[in-house]
């Protein structure tokens, strides 16, 4: 199995921190993250080259965005 190191800002790191309930590790968000990617990249794909991050992210907060007021309206 992988196992991957980085560094992230210290804001990052505190909204990561601040998303979990007590005594989660990290790591579950982390694969959440990565396992959700993994799922939405392949349709991007259809879209964009793999290395334009900043316009696969733009499209997915748009496309959520519109999903989660459609829904908040039903």
């Amino acid at each position: 199995m992988g196992q991957a190191t980085f560094r992230l800002d210290d804001e990052v790191e505190e909204w990561i921190e601040n998303r979990l309930v007590a005594g989660q590790a990290k790591s579950v968000w982390y694969r959440y993250a990565v396992e959700s990617t993994i799922q939405v990249d392949p349709i991007l794909d259809e879209l964009y080259e793999k290395y334009q991050y900043e316009e696969r992210q733009e499209l997915i907060e748009s496309a959520v965005r519109k999903e989660v007021d459609r829904r908040k309206r039903d």
